[in-house]
């Protein structure tokens, strides 16, 4: 594409290389690494990058901040400063990362079903990435903020069960190109995603972004991260911590216990207070 153009001089900083390659990669523990370009690649950069890099909403809501999602400036957020991010962020950075490293990818627009029915198709609200590997497409996705993100990409032209990390997904075909991902659950099977497999405009997410950021991203406070044997969450006043089907929760009783929280147990640099929870999430950007 050319960026010389108006198209460049709006939307280019979204589509930029990354800085550091190896910065990155040390960032998620595989400073390094020789990474294949194959499925078993795509799947250990996911894994670090779940492992290492928080899904998170400090800055919308303690800091007032309207994210943007620039390849720059989320390499300074995510890779130099520590911290973490969410979709938009997340998934941004990490296409970029993929491509630098050569893998054929680009960004789709999501509908999160969460158990829902195809009677009712919500709007699109999550990014993800679709890889192609060896003539098959792969969703992969690293801003999914919850306990049950897969933690791997998930192969969208297999429709056999897909067994990851004691989890289970299938892929199903939906009318206008759909595809749907479905988790397996011990309660039976729950619609998770639904996307067409397209590229999606950079452009649309940056009003999606804008959107999100002024809606349920400032209700309260969260963070995750997964680990090997669940995830550690903070979900407004509760710190939880998952290990397979079992949870333990402790209440957060400051903004100074969640500062110490995010930054000890999610490893994130913050030079900032954090707001007290009990004040007006109403705030201008």
């Amino acid at each position: 594409m050319d960026m010389s153009g108006f198209y460049g001089q709006m939307y280019g900083k979204y589509l930029e290389d990354v800085p550091d390659k190896e910065a990155y990669l040390e960032r998620i523990g595989l400073k390094g690494a020789q990474i294949p370009l194959t499925k078993e690649g795509l799947d250990k950069l996911q894994w670090a990058q779940l492992r290492h890099v928080p899904f998170e909403n400090v800055d919308i809501y303690d800091y007032g901040v309207h994210v943007d999602f620039g390849i720059a400036e989320l390499f300074e957020k995510i890779v130099v400063h520590k911290r973490g991010g969410y979709c938009y962020e997340l998934n941004s950075l990490f296409m970029a990362l993929l491509k630098g490293l050569g893998f054929e990818v680009f960004p789709i627009g999501v509908r999160i079903i969460m158990g829902g029915n195809d009677d009712y198709i919500p709007a699109i609200s999550h990014r993800g990435s679709i890889v192609t590997i060896d003539g098959k497409r792969y969703f992969a996705d690293v801003g999914f903020g919850m306990t049950n993100a897969p933690g791997a990409s998930i192969c969208i032209d297999d429709y056999d069960r897909q067994d990851i990390r004691g989890q289970a997904f299938t892929v199903e075909d939906r009318p206008y190109n759909n595809k749907m991902i479905i988790m397996q659950t011990e309660a039976g099977p729950s619609n998770l995603f639904r996307f067409v497999p397209e590229p999606f405009q950079i452009a649309d997410f940056v009003t999606y972004n804008t959107f999100m950021a002024m809606t349920g991203w400032r209700a309260k406070r969260i963070a995750n991260l997964r680990t090997d044997a669940g995830a550690i969450s903070v979900d407004g006043d509760i710190f939880r911590t998952t290990v397979g089907d079992e949870r333990t929760e402790s209440k957060i009783e400051s903004a100074v216990d969640a500062m110490r929280i995010l930054t000890e147990k999610f490893g994130m640099k913050l030079d900032k207070e954090l707001r007290d929870m009990a004040t007006d999430s109403r705030f201008p950007f």
